[in-house]
């Protein structure tokens, strides 16, 4: 019977040995699931952070292009503008031979051409319908300068030295240009206020 009561003991002792490590296995289960129930919190804030900071990338790079795009209609806008402004000069231009004060206009842009070539021996190059109106105003001038019609414009002359080296360009079509580059600023602000 001490047999018996021997294993009766070990039972007992083995049973209990076996509640002991069942309790500390759950409980270090327990330890490690909490344990792992934090760190998934902190991945899971540490993912949705960075799944954040993408969204905030991505919604600045999308506001970024539709601003540029905003811009760049706006551009796009501003010089179509702009160019249908000079279009309707230049149409408005185009007929400035018809007007009455045309020969003043001529003679004026004839001085300032000649003016500019001071000294040299001058061929006047003009549209062919302009021919008898600077024949006229050479000798009011007491200029003395070759004539060529060599050149269409819708009014206006170039002036150049003989030998080609020098050319002013002083025709409508030519100060119209000029006028392009100087006054995009000021009709730009003109229109849209800077």
């Amino acid at each position: 019977m001490a047999y018996e009561q021997l294993i009766e003991s070990v039972e007992l002792s083995g049973e209990e040995r076996i509640r002991e490590l069942k309790e500390k296995a759950y409980s270090k289960s327990e330890e490690i699931r909490k344990e792992a129930k934090g760190k998934d919190g902190a991945i899971k804030a540490k993912h949705l952070e960075a799944v954040k900071e993408s969204v905030e990338v991505e919604r600045n790079k999308a506001i970024a292009k539709i601003k540029q795009e905003s811009r760049m209609q706006a551009i796009r806008a501003k010089e179509e503008i702009y160019q249908r402004a000079f279009l309707e000069a230049q149409k408005i231009l185009s007929s400035v031979r018809v007007r009455s004060d045309y020969e003043s206009i001529f003679k004026k842009m004839l001085k300032e051409a000649v003016a500019e070539l001071e000294g040299e021996a001058i061929r006047l190059h003009i549209d062919k319908r302009d021919e008898e109106l600077c024949k006229k105003l050479l000798p009011e001038l007491h200029l003395n300068c070759e004539i060529a019609t060599d050149i269409t414009s819708a009014g206006g002359l170039n002036a150049s030295t003989k030998d080609g080296r020098f050319i002013i360009s002083n025709t409508i079509e030519s100060r119209l240009e000029k006028a392009k580059g100087l006054l995009k600023s000021e009709i730009s602000a003109t229109l849209y206020g800077g």
